[in-house]
């Protein structure tokens, strides 16, 4: 989605080396490409680890996009970054921008101090965010997600549908999830385990 944004806005979109490695793993499992059109973000250090000098630069090495270059022309540039790649803002120097929250939401206290610091740090360069708001909720500040961005990994219930129907598994065993009950009216092979129990496969 990201990549569409870029090129129906006339820009690149930059992913981190970590990122185009498991793009490029997807790539020998189905033979699709995904970096087509992708750079990859240049870390400033001075060593590399090997995944990234054997996998990335040797299969994609031509597309790496420096902090430099990206700060000449801010506006031409979609980063992709996770929480822990905030640090690259330092090398970047970016003066105001948008930054798009599109991943889960907190669900521990140790979480929303993640985005209280990621807060911080987008106040540093003057961005303009999305996605979530840092509120105020008895005293206490915390992160508010604002619906509309959050970008799941998760599959919609349609999807779980047309996995489960393609694979059609002898015993169906739903594991991380708060609606048994879907799977217990859609399916017929289903076992719904309860905390503790266990089943024999075979």
């Amino acid at each position: 989605m990201f990549k569409e944004i870029a090129d129906k806005t006339g820009r690149h979109l930059a992913v981190t080396a970590k990122d185009a490695y498991v793009l490029y793993a997807l790539e020998l499992t189905d033979r699709i490409c995904r970096m087509e059109g992708v750079w990859i973000y240049k870390e400033l250090k001075e060593k590399r680890d090997k995944w990234e000098t054997e996998v990335v630069m040797k299969n994609c090495g031509d597309v790496y996009v420096d902090p430099l270059e990206i700060n000449r022309d801010p506006g031409g540039y979609i980063l992709c970054f996770s929480f822990y790649d905030m640090k690259h803002l330092l090398d970047i120097k970016p003066s105001g921008g948008i930054y798009i929250y599109s991943s889960s939401e907190a669900h521990s206290e140790e979480q929303e101090f993640d985005f209280l610091r990621l807060q911080n740090w987008l106040k540093i360069f003057d961005f303009e965010i999305f996605g979530f708001e840092i509120v105020s909720e008895g005293g206490k500040l915390k992160p508010e997600f604002v619906k509309g961005y959050h970008a799941s990994g998760h599959a919609s219930k349609e999807d779980l549908k047309w996995i489960i129907d393609e694979i059609d598994p002898e015993v169906l065993i739903p594991v991380h999830t708060e609606n048994a009950e879907w799977f217990v009216e859609n399916f017929e092979n289903l076992k719904v385990m309860g905390n503790g129990e266990s089943f024999k496969c075979g």
